[in-house]
């Protein structure tokens, strides 16, 4: 059920992270214990030895070194703007951080460019505000943390804002809303490119009980943003 020693994979995928000064934790950490725990997944999980892959994760902020996070705790950036490797997946975390970085020129150019060379984007809470302030969202739905949804919302006007979602799938660029969101957005992803197997094991490992349906939203209610 669980390979504590992983046997050696073929085909590697990497997943970065961006981490910036006042990011939430469970925004990044949550998503990164499910990409993260792929890797022990037995083989009839994926669907067959041959579809097995290894994961690396790895941090990415403007500057390589430690990187506090909104609750306090700092987390080491393995890599810069200037050096990140080729990724397959780009996750964007929110946090308090994120809104002095919607007009930061080289935060918003790196995005850009991995934008254009990344499958899939992730975002989850106000991370899309990030990725709405670099125009990646233009065109787009997606959605973002309901309890500051306004504010949130801003950096955006050309994104179809979807109020009430718990995440948007959009194919090349997924969103989720806040915090604990950004889990559930994980593993409807890694069941859209994966397999639900893979996913439904992921959820029985960490003791997770997931929402599978994108529209359950009861926050929008509380926020006020829907009936």
């Amino acid at each position: 059920m669980y390979e504590v020693h992983p046997a050696q994979v073929s085909r590697q995928i990497t997943v970065g992270v961006l981490i910036f000064p006042g990011f939430e934790m469970l925004d990044a950490y949550g998503p990164m214990e499910m990409w993260g725990s792929l890797k022990h997944a037995p083989a009839r999980f994926w669907g067959g030895e041959e579809k097995r892959a290894g994961v690396r994760l790895v941090t990415i902020a403007a500057t390589r070194g430690e990187i506090p996070s909104n609750q306090g705790p700092k987390t080491v950036a393995d890599y810069s703007y200037a050096d990140s490797p080729k990724l397959d997946y780009l996750l964007v975390p929110g946090g308090s951080g994120a809104v002095p970085l919607v007009g930061d020129t080289a935060t918003l150019d790196w995005l850009r460019d991995q934008a254009t060379k990344t499958k899939v984007v992730m975002s989850v809470c106000n991370g899309a505000s990030l990725l709405a302030a670099a125009g990646i969202l233009d065109g787009r739905p997606a959605t973002t943390n309901k309890m500051a949804f306004k504010a949130s919302t801003e950096p955006g006007p050309k994104v179809n804002w979807i109020k009430q979602a718990r995440w948007v799938d959009d194919g090349a660029v997924v969103s989720s809303s806040g915090v604990s969101a950004g889990m559930d957005m994980t593993l409807a992803v890694i069941s859209r490119l994966y397999g639900q197997p893979l996913s439904d094991w992921l959820e029985q490992i960490t003791e997770y009980d997931a929402h599978r349906d994108p529209s359950w939203d009861p926050f929008a209610v509380k926020a006020g943003l829907v009936r």
